[in-house]
């Protein structure tokens, strides 16, 4: 290691943490190791998958260290802990891999704990960063390449699992070429909006589907203007507090994508919430407003509000993700039984162009080792059977590692799920769009072997059939992935190529991580009053001006002296 890189970079870490370094020393009384963090060679030869048994457990077993984070509100067993229990322990008995914890904290202390340790150099063998912090450890020499690593011991099918993105998610963790970490993978098609509306309302009303933005206008217009019974006025269109700010899903009808770096006529990138088709979107927003059909108190109301509104029948359409209607179970079941019908449909087009809904192939976390960790292939494993467990694998029947993937009770790894104990995650990048194709296919023809994976998916057909045999308990499972659910949708916009990602899904830049969450806030605080009418649409225009004087300028160069790279 560059001992000047290190020292520099240390010295940031301590200078940032002077007034929390007391605090996080010693946190859940835990004293900290002084030593490097990195596992000691035992006294016998060095246990690799070579030298192993033939199963590949190591043999005699190895220890690799890393450091955690926990949610406060999780609980295992009285005899477990997160340094021992029934998962650690399948890792030891079936592998021959010991995990140590450096140290264990609450979530929310993560990143300043793991910050002391960075500037101490008391590091663990592998562990996890957030985009802002990864550039950082490289240029500091304290991360392993894992190139060659990656390609020698990660598995098939853990790879098609990491690039199943087209290896966007991966290309994000790669520096001068280099793979320097593992991303934590999340779907980006997860976040893709739909339009969800009562679709009793639109046959009652005699209107038709959406399937322009005029539609979806003239939809809201009449909604509006329906009788509650007396329970107040009935709105066309749902917002919240959050979503007014950011109203991505009507957007992305006018072709606009906020939040979003997308390409411009020249092939550079621009920022997508400076674009002149967000004022157009936002101008039909003030004028919904200004008509009564989006509820006055939208700017300071909840969710739980919008979910007031769709149980009193005083709300017939809003944009949100797959997973609206577990939101809305209560408010549509009612003693058993349902009493409004929704639908679920795919962003229309204000002209003849097909709309895209925004996604994003950004990463949040990543996991690195430890330029000198002992073992690395050992913690491959690690990641090669939780890809085991998460796509439903060949696991042994008598190892907890076995329980998630069955879909049994987690009886066998205590009150905690095996994604909140395994120290090495990562997600599926499209088994909601599979979703989408295989759970119809298993319907049409009640042959469940049209589901690949044993676990989520089988759960929600399991709970679809239930809802046939009448349990209304499970509403909510119709409209995610029943016929013509999300998942169909999310199928829909593959199939139509209609994912519009964002082009730039690497680390922080410099003054992102400085300036983008003030950037963020005047963002959603102008569009905010733009749609509520306490500005001017002209508001947009001193926006972008100011967004670009603030650090959006220098953002905007930074952004495309990465995306150079990238080509």
């Amino acid at each position: 290691m560059s001992s000047s890189k290190t020292k520099k970079f240390a010295l940031s870490c301590i200078l940032a943490l002077l007034p929390v370094m007391a605090a996080c020393s010693n946190t859940n009384g835990e004293k900290q190791d002084q030593g490097t963090g990195t596992t000691a060679p035992t006294a016998s030869a060095p246990a690799t998958e070579e030298t192993g048994n033939t199963n590949g457990k190591f043999d005699p077993p190895v220890t690799v260290t890393t450091i955690r984070a926990v949610d406060a509100a999780s609980m295992l067993y009285d005899d477990e802990t997160m340094d021992k229990n029934a998962i650690y322990d399948a890792y030891e008995k079936d592998f021959g891999i010991k995990i140590k914890n450096n140290w264990v904290v609450d979530n929310k202390e993560y990143n300043n704990k793991l910050k002391v340790s960075i500037a101490s150099n008391d590091l663990p063998d592998f562990f996890k960063v957030t985009r802002e912090d990864l550039p950082q450890l490289i240029e500091s020499d304290m991360v392993m390449d894992l190139t060659d690593v990656y390609e020698k011991y990660a598995s098939e099918k853990t790879k098609k699992l990491l690039t199943a993105d087209s290896g966007k998610q991966m290309k994000s963790a790669t520096f001068d070429g280099k793979l320097m970490a593992i991303p934590r993978t999340n779907s980006p098609f997860n976040s893709s909006q739909f339009v969800w509306l009562r679709k009793d309302w639109l046959k009652e009303m005699n209107l038709p589907e959406p399937k322009t933005v005029q539609d979806l206008l003239t939809i809201s217009q009449a909604f509006a203007t329906r009788d509650s019974g007396g329970k107040g006025k009935v709105f066309g269109l749902g917002l919240d507090k959050d979503s007014i700010g950011y109203p991505s899903g009507f957007l992305n009808g006018y072709h606009a994508y906020p939040q979003q770096w997308v390409k411009d006529s020249s092939g550079k990138l621009v920022y997508g919430s400076i674009q002149p088709e967000v004022k157009t979107a936002l101008k039909q927003l003030q004028d919904l407003y200004k008509a009564g059909q989006i509820d006055p108190e939208a700017a300071v109301n909840d969710n739980s509000k919008v979910v007031e509104l769709i149980a009193n029948n005083r709300l017939g359409m809003l944009f949100n993700q797959f997973w609206y209607s577990a939101a809305m179970q209560e408010a549509v079941v009612k003693d058993g039984k349902v009493t409004q019908e929704w639908g679920v449909y795919t962003i229309p087009s204000v002209d003849n162009e097909p709309a895209m809904t925004q996604v994003s192939a950004g990463v949040s976390e990543y996991y690195v080792l430890n330029k000198n960790a002992k073992y690395p292939e050992a913690v491959f494993k690690l990641l090669n059977q939780w890809v085991e467990v998460l796509t439903g694998g060949q696991l042994k029947e008598d190892s907890p590692l076995a329980v998630y993937a069955n879909g049994k009770a987690l009886k066998d790894v205590g009150k905690v799920a095996s994604y909140e104990v395994n120290p090495f995650t990562v997600l599926f990048q499209d088994l909601y769009v599979q979703g989408g194709a295989e759970i119809m296919k298993a319907l049409q023809t009640n042959d469940t072997s049209a589901i690949d994976f044993s676990g989520d998916l089988l759960n929600r057909y399991n709970q679809l059939k239930q809802f046939q045999s009448g349990d209304t308990s499970v509403w909510y499972q119709v409209g995610i992935a029943g016929e013509g659910g999300a998942f169909e949708r999310m199928y829909e916009y593959f199939r139509q190529n209609r994912y519009h990602y964002d082009e730039f899904f690497g680390a922080a830049t410099p003054t992102m991580a400085e300036r983008g969450d003030l950037l963020k806030t005047k963002e959603q605080e102008t569009f905010t009053k733009i749609i509520t009418g306490s500005a001017s649409i002209d508001e947009f225009d001193k926006f972008v001006t100011d967004w670009k004087k603030l650090g959006g300028d220098k953002i905007t160069e930074e952004v495309n002296d990465w995306y150079a790279t990238m080509k």
